[in-house]
C-alpha cells in the first residue's frame, strides 16, 4: 500500500508545471483601497511599499485597524494612545491620512456577526476596487481570526473588485508580487514611526530582508530590489476556498509546533 501511495504522488508531482512564480502586479491608477490591519504596524509591514505606490498614482487609501494596539497586555498601559499617534505618523508617511480604529481586543480577537457587519458596512460605504486584508497562514493568532473574517465577507460582497492577502510573520506561497524599489525608503520611514513595538521586537531589518528576498521574483533586476508579495483572492473556484485549505494548514502546523 505505501509504495502504491508513493507512486501516485510520483504521478501527480510529475504532472506539476515547471516552477510556477508570482506574478508581477501593476498598482491601480485613481482607484480606492481598502486595508485592514489587525494592529498597528501590520498595514506598512505587509504592502506599505504597495499603498505609497498607490498614492503615487492618486489612489484613495482608507486603513481600518481592528485591535486596540495593546500588546496582550505585553505592552505599556497607555500602548494604544501611543500606537494611535504611531499609526497616523507613519500613514502620513506613506501620503495617507484616512483611517478608523475599531479597537477589538489585541490578542483576544473574535470574530463575530456583528464584526461582520460592521466589515459589510466599510466594504459598501467606501466600495473599494483593492482590499488588502492579513494572511490565515500567519502565526498571530488575531491575523488569522480577522484574515479569514474579512475574506468571508468580501467572497460574498457582489462586486468586481479585487483582494490581495499579504505577509508579515509567515511568508505566503504568493501568486503575485509589486515592485516597490522606488519607495522602498519610504517603507523604512514609515516602519520607523512605529517607535513603541519595535522597542520591544526590533523587525525592521527582518521586513526589509523579506522585501529583498521577494525581489528575486521581479522580472528585471539591476542592482538592489525590493517587493512585497501577495495571493490574489477569487470569489470562487479553487482560489476562492483557498482560506480554507490555508486555514487547515495553520491549524496543522500549529499541532505540529506545540508536540
Amino acid at each position: 500500500m505505501k509504495q502504491f501511495i508513493a507512486k501516485l504522488q510520483q504521478a501527480k508531482i510529475a504532472q506539476l508545471e515547471l516552477c510556477p512564480l508570482p506574478t508581477p502586479l501593476v498598482p491601480i491608477h485613481g482607484g480606492k483601497v481598502l486595508v485592514f490591519a489587525p494592529h498597528p504596524d501590520d498595514e506598512v509591514l505587509g504592502c506599505g511599499g504597495t499603498l505609497a505606490l498607490l498614492r503615487q498614482r492618486e489612489c484613495a487609501i482608507k486603513v481600518i485597524f481592528v485591535t486596540d494596539g495593546a500588546g496582550a497586555g505585553s505592552l505599556e498601559t497607555d500602548a494604544p494612545i501611543i500606537r494611535r499617534k504611531e499609526a497616523a505618523e507613519s500613514l502620513a508617511v506613506l501620503g495617507i491620512n484616512d483611517m478608523e480604529f475599531l479597537d477589538e481586543p489585541d490578542g483576544g480577537f473574535r470574530n463575530s456577526s456583528n464584526f461582520e457587519t460592521k466589515i459589510d458596512t466599510l466594504l459598501n460605504k467606501f466600495n473599494p476596487d483593492w482590499l488588502f486584508l492579513p494572511s490565515v497562514l500567519d502565526y498571530h493568532r488575531d491575523h488569522v481570526a480577522i484574515g479569514h473574517a474579512v475574506l468571508n465577507c468580501w467572497q460574498r460582497w457582489k462586486t468586481p473588485s479585487r483582494a490581495f492577502i499579504y505577509e508579515i510573520w509567515t511568508p505566503l506561497p504568493a501568486t503575485r508580487v509589486v515592485d516597490i524599489t522606488s519607495v522602498i525608503n519610504l517603507k523604512k520611514h514609515a516602519i520607523s514611526c512605529y517607535a513603541l513595538p519595535l522597542s520591544h521586537c526590533n523587525y525592521l531589518s527582518a521586513i526589509i530582508g523579506l522585501a529583498s528576498y521577494r525581489s528575486l521574483f521581479l522580472p528585471k533586476q539591476v542592482g538592489e530590489n525590493y517587493a512585497e508579495a501577495f495571493v490574489e483572492a477569487e470569489k470562487s473556484g479553487f482560489l476562492g476556498s483557498l482560506q480554507h485549505r490555508m486555514l487547515k494548514l495553520r491549524i496543522y502546523l500549529e499541532g505540529l509546533l506545540r508536540k
